[in-house]
């Protein structure tokens, strides 16, 4: 692809320090330790979400939110249920094209920029809190990105 550039460094510890923090916040309110998959999966999910890689890291959220134990179920324990539903259904329509109404296009990825990260933000912000479940609690529901 001729016309992808990498983030600037700025913008990469930008994104890496909000990560970062997310991972800090949850991690200091969980109750349970993540498994050993959706922590190796985290590192991946890092990378792709500094390079800016929007529609990968919804995937690989969701990935990092079904290893935690919620492939087949429709609740996690610290994940609100609406968040799970959206984050599953948006990873289902970008893994399974409906080549009449692509979820994710060419033109998304120059002009939807914005609306791609706050997605990608709110899949990170659900995997984390399934990574790290408080008791009683669920995640933070943001607007419907």
């Amino acid at each position: 692809m001729e016309h992808l550039d990498r983030p600037t460094e700025e913008l990469w510890d930008e994104r890496r320090l909000w990560f970062e923090e997310q991972d800090a916040a949850h991690a200091r309110h969980g109750t349970q330790s993540p498994s050993e998959q959706a922590c190796a999966l985290m590192i991946d999910l890092q990378a792709v979400f500094c390079a800016g890689a929007w529609a990968a890291a919804v995937i690989l959220a969701c990935a990092v939110t079904e290893a935690q134990g919620g492939s087949k179920r429709e609740s996690l324990p610290g994940v609100a249920d609406a968040d799970y539903r959206w984050l599953r259904a948006l990873r289902n329509r970008l893994s399974h094209e409906n080549r009449n109404d692509p979820e994710l296009t060419v033109e998304d990825q120059w002009l939807r920029r914005d609306l791609w990260e706050q997605r990608a933000r709110r899949a990170v912000a659900i995997a984390f809190a399934a990574l790290y479940p408080a008791a009683g609690k669920t995640a933070h529901r943001e607007e419907d990105a």
